[in-house]
């Protein structure tokens, strides 16, 4: 057999001079079908021909033939027959080495870098010679743009450093920026195959390229693919665990193993834990004499600490205390970056860093909290979520005589300072806060923190109360009015959960008896007397206002016990009717809601009436005058109806004041008005103080409005009517007003055409018959009614009462 392969083999090396490509090609092939058949034996002179005809078609004219050529040299490369391979790695530098490539063909190029990984695997002590070759191919290939041939080229790259260890560092730092730029690569597999060869490439280097590579590789941190980054954090591990002169290389490389902790992905985040837990065992075993005191005598667990949280071993924590200054600048400045996902991402390394640094975060303490209470400014932005949480965090080891210096005295009325703040407070330690107490609610109640409007403010000062609340309940009852105050300003205007609020309840605690109206008569006439101080400024969201609205709705028995302070507030802030209209009408809404509580004696009631209310009735032009006249005229109204009994003065002084309002030309006022006179009517009749003059007075008004566009007003003018002639009467006014009365009719009839009206005119003028029936009865002419029917039944219902008085007179 080995004959005739002999015969077969010299053949096809000669046909491989052959100028026609495809005999080349041929021969090619028969050569490897030789070389794989398992009886063949190869022969020195076998590798000789091989060398002379075999070796120059790897840089063949034809693509067919150097791909036939590169598949032949494998095969013998692999069974280990090539006792040369600088030629080999000669012709592969030609083709791919140089400055202009000369291969064209991807897939030769693949089946070179293939050949070349063959050659490194299987003759580790001839490479050395051609390691400057290979390099300077690989730098190439890295580059290339079949993802293929990079993915290959990196994987080469590997297997050449582990082949080479001993020499490699001379020509590592050639190969670490293609490498770098293939972690760019838009393939994740290629990515992932690049930070795998940077891994033996940079261990097997001199180390000076670190620096440099971290630099370059930070951003795959945030690779959307998860193999990605923990391929990056495998890789960092490994020089932290392994490379030379590692320690000088920490401040570059920690940072990556932190933040790989708190990658989204779960197993990910699981991985670089492990890992840094491996890297701080490693350095106390290391540094095992100059961690020996704090061997011995620091806690491995501590009592205050963050639940659910296993604590980092004395290591790690050791290796960020030691680098922590150079961390948190960086933190500091990325956590205002404009790129959201590296804000987010320095968020998180904070938590990470605060938990492993723990204490010696305050050494940067002031700039750091200046960058977390700015992420905060915004809290929609995800990373202040993460910034939050680290302050959490932090508050386990740092005492609050520290931060508070701070926050207390640079804070500005933002939401990010309380955000901070309350995160800080959340897990303190009481004997720690107990101090400091006084200090924070002085600083609360300042109106410029405690009387902010925003919500999101409101509820992080609240949240900031209930946590030294519960730190330091016994020390905050000395406290009890001013975290009363700042609760009722920050709640005035959330009256859903204003009893539900765990702060309320406390503050209810410490009264006696613990109840909620206790709580408010305790402190309630302090605070009216606050209100009173400062109420000449107020406007119409003026958190005072808003705190004497809480109070009339849900504290009256306050206004009640203090009526004096209450009316004082009412005479300064209504007396200029020059201000905000809207701020007017508050203040009315808020005696309306006070005369609604049934809290208010008559005296009280006139006082408000007279004092208060009658001024703005006054007429002023305009159409704001007239809107805050209509809501005056309402209060007026309500009031009046509150009155447990009139006299004299009052309705003397009541009738030309809403007579008045019955001509406004706000139908709301003139509506109100009539009411009020209704009011006053009956009021005049059971004290037998009505007189002639102000009947007709009234009748005169009431009619008038009789000619109102269709509404309640005419309805009104109609009941007032009623009202007022309903008996008795005073004794001589039949006498001396007869024709007063005649006039009454002749104008009522008028209206039982009016449809709108009609039916209430008609029962009307029934219940009036009763005065003059005959003169009524002259004024009704049934045809010249459009709608007679309504004429006929008053016809029919004055006979019949005239009849029956007639039967009576005849009896």
């Amino acid at each position: 057999m080995m004959g005739d392969y002999t015969v077969v083999c010299d053949k096809s090396f000669k046909l491989l001079q052959s100028e026609n490509r495809k005999v080349r090609k041929e021969n090619l092939d028969k050569l490897l079908t030789v070389v794989h058949d398992e009886n063949f034996e190869e022969s020195p002179e076998f590798m000789q021909a091989v060398k002379t005809f075999v070796y120059p078609c790897l840089n063949d004219g034809s693509e067919a033939c150097r791909e036939s050529a590169v598949q032949l040299v494998r095969t013998l490369v692999c069974d280990g027959c090539v006792e040369e391979i600088a030629p080999i790695v000669f012709v592969i530098h030609k083709r791919m080495g140089n400055i202009s490539m000369l291969e064209s063909s991807e897939e030769v190029k693949l089946l070179y870098i293939q050949l070349l990984r063959d050659i490194i695997k299987n003759y580790e002590q001839l490479i050395f010679p051609c390691l400057d070759d290979i390099v300077s191919i690989l730098t190439k290939s890295i580059l290339d743009s079949c993802p293929a041939v990079k993915k290959d080229s990196c994987l080469c790259a590997a297997e050449l450093a582990s082949a080479t260890k001993t020499r490699f560092h001379m020509v590592a730092e050639l190969l670490v920026e293609p490498l770098l730029k293939a972690t760019n690569y838009h393939q994740s597999a290629v990515r992932y195959t690049a930070i795998q060869s940077l891994n033996y490439v940079i261990m097997y280097s001199n180390g000076k390229q670190v620096p440099e590579v971290c630099s370059s590789i930070s951003n795959r941190l945030f690779d959307q693919n998860v193999g990605v980054r923990l391929a990056l954090c495998r890789v960092v591990s490994n020089w932290m665990l392994n490379l030379p002169d590692r320690y000088s290389y920490f401040p570059k490389l920690i940072p990556f193993i932190l933040t790989a902790q708190v990658d989204d992905h779960l197993p990910n985040r699981e991985e670089a834990e492990r890992l840094w837990d491996e890297i701080g065992n490693q350095y106390i075993n290391e540094n095992e004499v100059q961690l020996k005191e704090k061997l011995d005598f620091l806690p491995d667990h501590l009592n205050h600490y963050p639940p659910n949280v296993k604590r980092p071993n004395l290591g790690c924590r050791t290796l960020v205390t030691r680098e922590v200054l150079k961390l948190l600048p960086v933190i500091i400045r990325e956590l205002d970056d404009w790129k959201e996902d590296i804000s987010i991402k320095s968020g998180q390394l904070l938590c990470v860093v605060a938990l492993n640094a723990e204490n010696s975060v305050i050494q940067h303490l002031n700039q750091l909290l200046t960058a977390m209470t700015k992420c905060c400014r915004q809290p929609d932005h995800v990373a202040s979520n993460h910034v939050r949480r680290a302050a959490e965090i932090m508050s386990y080891f740092i005492s609050p005589s520290t931060y508070l210096k701070f926050l207390l005295s640079d804070i500005e009325p933002h939401v990010g300072h309380l955000i901070i703040l309350s995160g800080l407070l959340k897990n303190v330690k009481s004997i720690e806060l107990s101090t400091h107490v006084k200090s924070i609610i002085t600083f609360l109640e300042k109106p410029e923190i405690c009387e902010v409007y925003d919500p999101l403010f409101k509820k992080y000062l609240l949240q900031v109360i209930e946590y030294v609340l519960v730190a330091c309940e016994s020390e905050c009852q000395e406290f009890s009015y001013e975290l009363f105050k700042i609760y009722i300003i920050v709640q005035s205007t959330t009256l859903d959960q204003f009893d539900d609020n765990f702060i309320f309840k406390k503050l209810i605690n410490m009264c006696e008896p613990k109840t909620k109206e206790q709580l408010f008569k305790t402190h309630g006439e302090r605070l009216l007397n606050e209100l009173n101080d400062s109420c000449d400024s107020w406007v119409v969201h003026s958190p005072g206002r808003e705190v004497l609205d809480k109070i009339a709705l849900d504290a009256e028995y306050v206004i009640l016990s203090c009526y004096e302070i209450y009316r004082q507030i009412l005479t300064k802030t209504l007396y200029n009717l020059d201000k905000d209209p809207k701020f007017l009408m508050k203040m009315l809404i808020n005696i309306n809601t006070c005369v609604d509580k049934d809290i208010f004696n008559d005296k009280q009631l006139w006082q408000i009436l007279s004092g208060i209310i009658f001024p703005i009735l006054t007429w002023r032009p305009g159409k704001t005058a007239e809107s805050l006249r209509a809501a005056s005229c309402l209060c007026a109204q309500i009031i009046n109806k509150k009155f447990t009994c009139f006299d004299e003065t009052m309705l003397n002084l009541s009738f030309p004041i809403f007579l008045a309002l019955a001509d406004d030309n706000h139908c709301k006022t003139r509506a109100y008005a009539l009411d009020t006179l209704h009011c006053l009517i009956c009021a005049a009749k059971s004290l037998n103080k009505l007189n002639a003059d102000t009947i007709n007075n009234v009748t005169r008004v009431a009619l008038a409005r009789l000619n109102d566009n269709p509404g309640n007003t005419r309805f009104k003018a109609i009941n007032l009517i009623k009202a007022t002639y309903t008996q008795p009467l005073p004794n001589d006014y039949m006498v001396h007003y007869e024709a007063h009365v005649a006039q009454l009719y002749k104008t009522l009839v008028i209206f039982l055409d009016d449809q709108d009206i009609q039916q209430s005119i008609l029962d009307l003028l029934k219940d009036l018959s009763w005065m003059k029936p005959e003169v009524l009865i002259k004024h009704i002419n049934v045809n010249v009614f459009s709608h007679k029917h309504f004429a006929q039944n008053l016809m029919d219902y004055l006979s019949d009462n005239l009849s029956q008085i007639s039967l009576t007179n005849t009896e």
